[in-house]
C-alpha cells in the first residue's frame, strides 16, 4: 500500500506491545548493520541510523515506545560486551534525547497549521537533529572514552565523529521512520499491507546495499565511487520530483547508505578527517537536495489539492458545492440513497434585515446543526446560498423521521443579534434516488422544487387536494413557469394592450368615500392584468410571484408607471377629473436605485401634476428594507406625490412601523375587513388602527369591502375611504379614462374629501361594536 500524505500536525498513533516489540527488534537489527560503516582505527560508525529510527518511533507512537527501546539498547550492549556504566549512559542519552525532541515537536506542531511545507521541513529537522544530536553526542561520547580500549584522538575527535554520525542518523532516518510508521499502522488497521512495486524494489535495494557494504568492499575500486555519486544524485532528484514524502526520505536514506558503502578504503598515512569531511559534505548536499526539493513539490501538490478542494467544496461551511455533490453521487456505492433538501426561503429578507455577515453566521450554524443531527455517514452539500442538501443512506421510514426532526428544530429557529432578532423560515424536500435514479443533471433542480412546494402555500394547497407533486411533475411545472417568465419578458417590451388581446394591460378600481359622498371620492388604484389571448387570463397571484422570484418586479413596476403616464396623457385626463392615481411598488423596487429617476423622468415628460399620484408600499415588503423605504417615500413626497402603506396589519412591525415612514394614507388589509361583521377580534383591530392613524393625522382606506353593511360599519369606525367589489369592480384603465373624458369636470372645491364632522363619529372606547353579539364572538 503506497503511503499517504501525512499532515504535519499528526497525532501519536496507538501503541501496544506488538509495536513496541517490533520497534525494539528494528533498533537492534539496524544497530548491528550500522557497524559495517566503522571509521578506521576509531571503531566508530560514520552514520548511526539506529538512534534516528528510535526518535522517529517516539515521534510516531509517543514516549511509551521508550519502554521497549530502552531494554533493547541495554540488551544490545550486553550482547556486545559493553560495560554496565557505559550501557546506562547510552540508554540514558537515548531516552533524554528522544523525550526532548518529542516535547519540542509536540509544542511546535500545535502552531504550524497552514505553514508552508518548506518551512515545516526546516523546523522539523532543526528541532530533531540539533537537540537530539547534541544530547546523544554530549552523553554518548563517554561510552567510548570510558571503555578499556578507548579510541585514540581524545574527547574532541570522538565527539566530532559521533556528532556527525548522530546528525546524519537523525537527519536521514527520524522523519523516514515516522512516515513509515503511519503508513504501516494504517495498513494494520485496514488489513494486510499491500506492497507497491517501488516499495518492494527499495526494500530489496536496502538489503543489496547492506550486503555490498559488508562483503563487497573490494568492488569499490577507482572510479566506482564517483560514478555512484552521479547515479545517486539523479535518483534522488527523480524521487523528489516524483514521490511523496515517504518515498523521498526512503530514497535519500538508501542513497546515503549506497554512497557510504562505496567509499574507498582509507589509505595508509592519510588522515581520516578528510574522509569524514568529504562524506559529511556529500550527505549534507544530498539531504538538502532531497528534503527541500520534496518540500517544494509537496507545497505545489498542496496548492493543487487546495484548488481542487475549492472547486468542489463550499468555502463557508466546508460542505460540497454543486459540482462536488454531483460527483459524489456518481461515485457513490450502489444502494438506496435519499436526498434531504433544506431551504432557507426567507434568506433575502434576513440579509436585508441583519446584513450579509450575520446571515453567513446563521448558515454556518445550520450546517453545524445538520452535521450533528445526521452524523458522519451522510454526504453534506451547500449548492447555493440558503440551500443545503444531505445524501442519507437511511431507509424510507428513518429518512421521514429525521426529516420531521429537522423540521421541528429548524423551522422558525430564532437568532438574536445586537440590534435585531430574526426567525428563519425553512422548507424541506425528500428525493429518493433508488437504484441510482437521479433525473440526470436535474436532481438538484427537482429537490429545490420539492422545497419550493413545501414552502409555497399554493402548491401546498394543491398537494392537500391530491395534486401530483412528484419530482418529475414538478419539473414540468417548473418548465411551464420558465416559459411563462420568458413570455412575461416579451410582454414587458410591448405597450399596454386590452383584455381582448394577448399581453399586459392595466385595470383600475375606484376608491370611494366611506360616507357615500361621490364628490369626495379619492381616485383609483391601478391594477396589472395579463391576457393570454386564448380566453384564460394569467392570474396576478401566479405571474407576479414568478416575476418576483426571477427578479422582474422592478422592470414590471417601471413598465406600469410608464404605461399609466402614457394613458393619462393620451386621454387628456387631469387631477381634477380623476383624483388620485395609486400605483403599487414591490419590495424589490423599494431598493431599486433606478426607480426614483424613472418617476422623475415620467413626470417631466408628461407635465402631469405630481400631487395626482400616490405610490403604495406594502408593509411586508417594506419592513425588511425600512431605511430604503423611508428614503424612497421621503423623496416621492418631496416631489409632490403622496405615499401609502398597503396591507397594513399583516407585517411584523405594525404600529411601530408608522412612526418611521413618511406617509399620507394607510390601507387596512382586507383580511380584517372581510369578517368584520361577525368577528369581535377584527372589529377591535380595525378600531385600534383607526384610532392610531387618526392620531397621527393620516387617512385610512379599507380594502375588500363587499357589502353596504361593511361600508356603513367602517364609516362608523372612522375609516375615510373604502375599496372593493361591493364599491366598484375593476375596469380597464383606458375604458375608465374615456368615460371620465366625456364627463363635465368636477368643481375644484369638491376635489378634497370632506373630513367627517366630529358629531358624526362614534366616541372612542368599547361602545362601537356591532350590537347583539355574544361575548367572545
Amino acid at each position: 500500500m503506497p503511503s499517504k500524505h501525512l499532515p504535519a500536525t499528526t497525532t501519536s498513533l496507538a501503541f501496544d506491545y506488538k509495536r513496541g516489540l517490533a520497534g525494539a527488534l528494528l533498533w537492534m537489527v539496524v544497530a548491528q548493520a550500522s557497524q559495517a560503516y566503522s571509521l578506521g582505527s576509531l571503531d566508530m560508525s560514520l552514520i548511526w541510523p539506529a538512534d534516528g529510527i528510535a526518535i522517529g518511533l517516539v515521534l510516531a507512537y509517543g514516549p511509551r515506545m521508550l519502554w521497549a527501546l530502552g531494554p533493547a539498547v541495554a540488551l544490545w550492549h550486553a550482547l556486545h560486551g559493553i560495560g554496565l556504566l557505559q550501557s546506562l549512559i547510552g540508554v540514558g542519552a537515548l531516552v533524554l534525547a528522544a523525550q526532548l525532541v518529542w516535547h519540542l515537536m509536540r509544542f511546535d506542531r500545535r502552531r504550524e497549521a497552514g505553514r508552508n511545507p518548506v518551512v515545516t521541513a526546516i523546523r522539523f529537522h532543526a528541532l530533531t537533529v540539533l537537540p537530539g544530536a547534541a544530547v546523544l553526542t554530549a552523553l554518548g561520547s563517554w561510552q567510548f572514552l570510558l571503555a578499556a580500549d578507548a579510541p585514540p584522538g581524545g574527547l574532541l575527535r570522538v565527539a566530532g565523529v559521533m556528532g556527525m554520525s548522530e546528525v546524519f542518523g537523525i537527519l536521514l532516518f527520524s522523519r523516514l521512520t515516522e512516515l513509515a510508521a503511519h503508513a504501516f499502522d494504517g495498513g494494520w488497521r485496514a488489513g494486510p499491507l499491500r506492497w507497491a512495486r517501488w516499495q518492494g524494489f527499495w526494500v530489496a535495494g536496502l538489503a543489496a546495499v547492506m550486503a555490498i557494504a559488508h562483503w563487497g568492499s573490494s568492488l569499490a575500486g577507482p572510479g566506482v565511487g564517483p560514478s555512484a555519486r552521479y547515479i545517486v544524485f539523479l535518483l534522488v532528484a527523480w524521487a523528489a520530483y516524483r514521490g511523496n514524502p515517504l518515498f523521498v526520505h526512503l530514497t535519500t536514506a538508501l542513497s546515503a547508505l549506497t554512497l557510504l558503502a562505496f567509499t574507498p578504503p582509507l589509505m595508509a598515512g592519510h588522515s581520516p578527517s578528510l574522509v569524514v569531511l568529504d562524506q559529511a559534505l556529500l550527505m549534507v548536499c544530498l539531504a538538502a537536495l532531497s528534503f527541500f526539493a520534496s518540500a517544494t513539490m509537496e507545497h505545489r501538490r498542496e496548492m493543487e489539492r487546495s484548488l481542487h478542494e475549492a472547486a468542489s467544496h463550499d468555502g463557508l461551511t466546508g460542505f460540497l458545492n454543486e459540482r462536488g455533490l454531483l460527483n459524489a453521487l456518481k461515485e457513490a456505492a450502489p444502494g438506496p440513497t435519499r436526498l434531504i433538501g433544506v431551504s432557507l426561503h426567507n434568506l433575502e429578507h434576513v440579509v436585508d434585515l441583519i446584513g450579509l455577515f450575520h446571515t453567513r453566521e446563521i448558515e454556518q450554524d445550520v450546517s453545524i446543526f445538520l452535521r450533528n443531527q445526521l452524523g458522519r455517514a451522510c454526504v453534506y452539500a451547500r449548492p447555493r446560498d440558503g440551500f443545503f442538501v444531505v445524501a442519507v443512506p437511511f431507509s424510507a421510514d428513518d429518512a421521514d423521521a429525521r426529516l420531521l426532526q429537522l423540521r421541528t428544530a429548524l423551522d422558525g429557529r430564532r437568532y438574536v443579534f445586537a440590534e435585531h432578532s430574526v426567525r428563519i423560515q425553512t422548507a424541506f424536500g425528500l428525493l429518493p434516488l433508488d437504484g441510482g435514479r437521479a433525473l440526470g443533471d436535474d436532481v438538484l433542480a427537482a429537490l429545490m422544487l420539492l422545497c419550493e412546494a413545501d414552502g409555497d402555500p399554493a402548491l401546498g394547497d394543491r398537494h392537500a387536494q391530491g395534486a401530483d407533486l412528484a419530482p418529475d411533475h414538478l419539473m414540468r411545472i417548473r418548465r411551464g413557469q420558465l416559459s411563462q417568465v420568458e413570455a412575461l419578458k416579451d410582454a414587458l417590451r410591448l405597450p399596454a394592450g386590452s383584455p381582448e388581446t394577448s399581453g399586459l394591460w392595466l385595470a383600475c378600481q375606484p376608491i370611494r368615500s366611506a360616507h357615500g359622498d361621490h364628490d369626495g371620492d379619492l381616485g383609483v388604484e391601478v391594477l396589472l392584468r395579463w391576457a393570454s389571448g386564448s380566453g384564460s387570463p394569467h392570474l396576478p397571484g401566479e405571474f407576479l410571484p414568478l416575476a418576483e422570484r426571477y427578479g422582474l418586479m422592478p422592470q414590471v413596476d417601471r413598465w406600469v408607471i410608464t404605461q399609466v403616464f402614457s394613458a393619462l396623457v393620451a386621454h387628456g385626463v387631469t387631477r381634477r377629473d380623476l383624483g388620485k392615481v395609486a400605483i403599487n411598488l414591490s419590495g424589490a423596487s423599494v431598493s431599486d436605485p433606478r426607480l426614483l429617476a424613472h418617476i422623475d423622468q415620467c413626470l417631466g415628460a408628461s407635465g402631469l401634476d405630481p400631487a395626482m399620484f400616490c405610490f403604495e408600499v406594502t408593509e411586508t415588503a417594506g419592513i425588511v428594507q425600512r431605511s430604503r423605504a423611508v428614503d424612497l417615500l421621503a423623496s416621492l413626497r418631496a416631489m409632490g406625490a403622496r405615499t401609502s402603506l398597503d396591507d397594513f396589519g399583516t407585517g411584523l412591525a405594525t404600529f411601530d412601523y408608522l412612526k418611521s415612514l413618511p406617509l399620507d394614507y394607510v390601507k387596512i388589509d382586507g383580511s380584517f375587513v372581510q369578517g368584520i361583521l361577525s368577528s369581535r377580534v377584527d372589529q377591535r383591530i380595525v378600531l385600534a388602527i383607526c384610532d392610531v392613524v387618526r392620531a397621527m393625522g393620516l387617512t385610512t382606506i379599507a380594502e375588500f369591502v363587499e357589502t353596504p353593511a361593511q361600508r356603513a360599519l367602517l364609516a362608523a369606525y372612522g375609516v375615510d375611504y373604502v375599496q372593493g367589489y361591493g364599491i366598484a369592480k375593476p375596469l380597464p384603465l383606458a375604458q375608465y379614462l374615456q368615460q371620465l373624458a366625456r364627463r363635465e369636470p368636477r368643481p375644484a372645491a369638491q376635489q378634497a374629501a370632506p373630513a367627517p364632522a366630529a358629531a358624526d363619529l362614534w366616541p372612542a372606547g368599547h361602545g362601537r361594536l356591532v350590537p347583539g353579539m355574544a361575548q367572545g364572538e
